[in-house]
């Protein structure tokens, strides 16, 4: 029998592949069948952020944060749906959670990600200090999907028009 990660990798391949029914319906099944597994949550959320439903993937979103609350990579994905979705202050919050983990579990692997997305929704909110304060935590050379691809650069730019 394969392993629940096996079968999340095999729905979100048939995803990719175009088939957003079938996807579903294997984590629907998973849903069904593991309702206390936090990674199923985050591959329905997922699905839903395909599509561009955004309230759905952030309440699937929030279901797996709330069976994994230490889980860094649960925050940063319902904050990027948060970002995408327009609530920026919502975004900013759980970019800030996905830090304090960080700092929790002595694990850089999404610090710099964090401070960038959370950058992005200071720019939204016109907070140019507190984006400016998250940029210098960022490469230079930093690039990445926020609510569309971006740079430090163009973040910095946005920083420059505000007031």
């Amino acid at each position: 029998m394969p392993s629940l990660e096996a079968l999340i990798s095999k729905a979100k391949d048939l995803a990719r592949a175009g088939d957003a029914a079938g996807a579903m319906t294997a984590a629907n099944e998973l849903a069904r069948q593991h309702p206390d597994e936090a990674g199923v949550f985050s591959l329905r959320a997922y699905l839903y952020e395909r599509s561009h439903d955004y309230p759905k993937a952030i309440a699937e979103a929030s279901r797996a944060v709330a069976i994994d609350p230490l889980e860094p990579a649960f925050v940063f994905n319902r904050g990027r749906y948060y970002l995408c979705a327009g609530k920026y202050r919502s975004a900013a919050d759980d970019f800030t959670r996905g830090l304090s983990l960080c700092d929790r579990l002595n694990d850089d692997y999404f610090r710099g990600a964090f401070h960038f997305l959370r950058a992005e929704a200071f720019v939204q909110l016109g907070r140019k200090n507190e984006a400016l304060a998250d940029l210098s935590h960022v490469r230079d050379d930093m690039k990445l999907w926020t609510i569309r691809l971006r740079t430090k650069s163009d973040l910095l730019d946005e920083c420059a028009r505000l007031s």
